[in-house]
């Protein structure tokens, strides 16, 4: 059984938890999820997964033209005025600041309540900054979630549709109640030893090939469920 409610926590039915942990791990399990992760980050083929991660420069205390272009990789369209409103507007530019270095510094499977507090001040200024009515190929909540994942990798999860609906967490159409899925799944024994053994899966499958593997384990989660659902 799961260790929630916790108090200051969002708080998501144990029923829920425990299946979204279940289908992570069939995702982990799966033996074509080192292949798919492989190719993923392999930097001589057309996939992102490299840039995504390693497009530089990197700035951590302040969201730049880069972090829109590696974002941008992922089906993420970013219209005109939000461009400028989040590169060229001082006023939010030294909110979105202070907001990004109030973060939490640790991963998310050992974040507090006070933590998740931080997280939406964050993920909640940017949202509404990055909403366009005029927009057909991205929802506000997508593009906010794979940018606070640039930015934040081992604290928010990319979440998009399909591994939001693959795990049954659209129901729950909050932000916060999704970070308590993840790291649920992330505090799993099974999952940290699965996601722990990957990286030598990865090369293995690699066959020779120049695959540059990912540091941060929420991303391979992320990817790993995201390719095998999709």
């Amino acid at each position: 059984m799961t260790e929630y409610p916790v108090p200051g926590f969002p708080e998501v039915p144990d029923a829920l938890l425990d299946r979204a942990t279940e289908l992570a791990l069939v995702a982990l399990q799966d033996s074509k999820t080192p292949q798919r992760l492989s190719e993923f980050y392999d930097p001589s083929t057309n996939q992102v997964g490299r840039t995504f991660v390693d497009l530089e420069p990197r700035d951590p205390a302040r969201i730049t033209a880069t972090d829109l272009l590696a974002t941008s990789m992922l089906d993420i369209t970013f219209p005109a005025h939000v461009v400028r409103k989040l590169l060229s507007d001082t006023g939010t530019q030294q909110e979105l600041s202070v907001r990004l270095q109030a973060l939490p510094q640790r991963p998310l499977a050992s974040t507090t309540a006070e933590d998740f507090q931080k997280m939406r001040a964050f993920y909640d200024f940017l949202k509404p900054l990055l909403s366009d009515s005029s927009s057909e190929t991205s929802d506000p909540w997508v593009a906010t979630s794979k940018l606070t994942a640039r930015k934040r990798p081992d604290l928010f999860p990319l979440r998009d549709h399909v591994v939001c609906g693959y795990l049954g967490l659209l129901p729950l159409r909050d932000r916060s109640k999704d970070w308590m899925v993840f790291r649920h799944i992330m505090r799993n024994e099974e999952v940290q030893a699965l996601l722990s053994a990957l990286p030598t899966e990865i090369t293995r499958a690699s066959a020779g090939r120049r695959t540059i593997i990912d540091s941060e384990p929420l991303r391979i989660l992320d990817v790993a469920v995201w390719m095998y659902a999709r």
